[in-house]
Parts: structure tokens; sequence; C-alpha cells
């Protein structure tokens, strides 16, 4: 799950190492667009299954269809499409609303466990292949929030450390040196990200 999903970070900011931290999405929101948007989706839902129904059902559609099979396939396609795009940010809101984060950063090493709907996973990568510390501005609907970020070259390796409302240069320094990183501007997150995709599918078509 992206770092910009996880609006909490429990402590704050890491003081010593070895440290714990526990990220946790917006759960409350995500639990009540869940709420509001459920029994709307299910009645457009019916109301198009409800009309589509009729329609076929008319004598002159199936005679269409008898002649012209492969309209009741992009029919079927059509529909299929239309309950991806109600589903997907139900799916979304669904795991907002499960999706947890524990990150143990020791003295060379990041461990980092996901778990969230129907999914669980663990990784862990040397602090060493870390690029560096990047404090990043994130703006959203709710505000603006300050971010500390240990960028690895692989996007979804890049670990969320800190949120604050503000963010001293002091703080960002004492973190970066307490890590053994360098602080690197907020824009390597995704000059960092581009140069490992290139990288990858350069090897791809090397295999």
């Amino acid at each position: 799950m992206r770092v910009a999903n996880y609006d909490r970070v429990e402590p704050a900011a890491p003081v010593v190492l070895p440290v714990r931290l526990t990220q946790t999405c917006a759960r409350r929101s995500a639990a009540v667009w869940l709420a509001l948007g459920v029994p709307a989706v299910l009645a457009v839902v019916i109301a198009s299954f409800t009309l589509v129904g009729a329609a076929l059902s008319a004598p002159g559609a199936r005679a269409v269809l008898a002649q012209h099979p492969a309209l009741g396939l992009e029919v079927l396609t059509a529909v299929a499409f239309w309950l991806y795009l109600l589903g997907l940010p139900f799916r979304r809101l669904l795991h907002s609303a499960t999706a947890s984060r524990s990150v143990e950063i020791g003295s060379d090493t990041v461990k980092v466990g996901e778990c969230g709907y129907l999914r669980r996973q663990t990784w862990s990568a040397p602090l060493s292949s870390y690029v560096g510390l990047a404090h990043h501005l994130r703006a959203s609907l709710s505000g603006t929030r300050h971010e500390l970020i240990l960028v690895h070259p692989e996007r979804a390796k890049s670990v969320l450390v800190s949120i604050a409302d503000t963010l001293p240069e002091s703080e960002l320094q004492r973190v970066a040196a307490l890590l053994g990183q360098k602080v690197i501007p907020s824009s390597e997150l995704y000059r960092v990200t581009a140069r490992w995709r290139r990288l990858s599918e350069t090897l791809v078509v090397r295999t």
C-alpha cells in the first residue's frame, strides 16, 4: 500500500533505534463513506439490472440478439465494466478501513508487516539500500501535512517514518542522523522511482 494512504504514525517520529512504528489509515472516515455509499451503489446496480433485464426480455430485443449474438457480449462487457467502476473505489475504502502497517527500524535492517482486507505481507530490506530521507509536503482535502519518507529505489519499499503539522529543519536533521541517512529533496521520490523503473525495464528486455 502506498505511503500516502497512511494517516497516523505512532510514535510520531523515531527517537532511538531500534524503533517500532505503527501506521494506520483514517478508518472512521472510510467507514462513514462505506456506510453512505454502499446503499446508493446497490440501488444503482439493482436499477441498472432491472432496466437491462426489461430491455432484453422484449421480443424485438431477443430477435436482434438471435441475429447478432455479438451484441449480447457487448452488453455483458459494458455491464461488467460498469460494475468494476463502481466496485473499485469501495474496494479501496474497505482496504483503508482495515489496513495497518508495522515498521521496525534497526541499526541495519528495515522490517515491514502489512495487513488489510484479504491481504497480509511481510518484507525486509537493508537500511543501507535506502538512498536518503526526504521531507515531503502533501496537500489533501483535509489540509497539508509534513512527511518524512525513507526513500528506497523500489517505490513499494519506501517507508513513512513521521507525519506532522509542522517540521522544523532541526527535526529533519535529527531523524536523518539517527537513521544514518542523508537528506534528499522530495523530488528524488519521483526521480529515484523513474530510474528504478527504467532499470527494471532494461533488465526485462535483456533477459
